[in-house]
């Protein structure tokens, strides 16, 4: 009987993988099996109830696991929408990767309440409709776009907020007017309605990372003006054009560019083209040598955007403007 068992779940775990989701199962002598082969170390249960192959999880990148364990809670649970930072995830935003530890949910019979593994977000009766005719992406049924932006901005500070609303309407086509309009129809009256309209009115298509986003925050909330995104620079000499992630250009003409460094820029193959990290390192070097003779280059990690305080004296020893009036975060 345990060879049968044995069967069975190899079977389970097979097809689940065939299915980018986890395994899981009602029956008790299965579960007992299930439970026999984690003990063994051969499989894991990343939430409880559900199963994979530890191999086979370990592979998996951080967002892929979030949707493995959603696409196995979805068969688990067929009444649940996912919302919030999952269904953002689910429609290709980027989404800060500390909002993603838990999964997001709703459903007709939900409150406010979490788990070590599963929040819980209250059900508001206006969207019942929603929750019995969902939309699906990524194979879970999730809210609205335009809802799930809503939701995030409403519960996001600002930082993490403006990471999904750029990437909101980068990946939608979308204005920010869209979204203005749509936070304040969908969130009228909701906690955190005031954030959310803070949010949107700087959110911009034009960021093209997650990393860009944040570190635009951090620069607004630092007091600083907001600079041009992915402005174009031309060489007089060269008549070649280079594209900046930040640009400010002083009353005095003088132009200072942030670049945000990232280590995906010279292994990820869709942005090093078939190139070499050397080739990819000596293009960038020849590139900085140009754009120095037409401004200063303020070059920056992630990790120096996340250190406020470093990051206040970088923007404060390369002259970076100070904004005309305080920003504030929220109300």
């Amino acid at each position: 009987m345990a060879n049968f068992h044995m069967q069975i779940i190899t079977s389970m775990l097979d097809e689940a993988e065939q299915r980018q989701t986890c395994a899981w199962t009602n029956n008790k002598a299965l579960q007992d099996t299930f439970c026999h082969c984690k003990a063994r170390g051969d499989i894991i249960s990343p939430v409880p109830s559900l199963y994979i192959r530890k191999e086979y999880w370990n592979q998996l990148n951080f967002n892929n696991k979030h949707l493995y364990i959603a696409r196995a809670l979805t068969a688990k649970h067929p009444n649940w929408i996912f919302c919030g930072p999952t269904a953002a995830l689910a429609y290709g935003f980027e989404v800060p990767y500390w909002q993603l530890q838990k999964i997001h949910v709703t459903h007709l019979k939900s409150c406010s309440r979490e788990n070590q593994y599963i929040c819980h977000h209250r059900y508001i009766p206006r969207m019942k409709n929603r929750l019995q005719h969902p939309y699906i992406s990524a194979g879970i049924p999730v809210l609205s776009t335009a809802e799930t932006l809503a939701q995030c901005l409403r519960m996001s500070n600002f930082a993490d907020g403006l990471c999904i609303a750029d990437s909101g309407l980068r990946t939608l086509n979308q204005a920010k007017e869209w979204l203005l309009n749509e936070v304040n129809h969908l969130g009228f009256r909701q906690k955190g309605i005031a954030q959310a309209r803070i949010t949107a009115g700087f959110a911009d298509a034009r960021a093209e990372s997650g990393g860009e986003s944040i570190a635009r925050a951090h620069i607004l909330e630092l007091g600083f003006a907001s600079p041009e995104l992915q402005a174009t620079i031309i060489d007089p000499i060269s008549k070649a054009t280079y594209r900046v992630d930040f640009l400010w250009t002083l009353p005095t003409g003088q132009r200072i560019i942030g670049e945000l460094d990232g280590r995906q820029k010279y292994v990820d193959p869709d942005m090093t083209q078939g190139r070499s990290a050397i080739d990819v390192l000596t293009a960038e070097r020849l590139r900085e040598s140009r754009l120095s003779r037409l401004a200063s280059i303020m070059r920056f990690s992630f990790a120096n955007a996340c250190d406020l305080a470093f990051f206040y004296q970088l923007l404060q020893s390369f002259g970076v403007p100070h904004a005309l009036q305080p920003f504030i975060t929220r109300d």
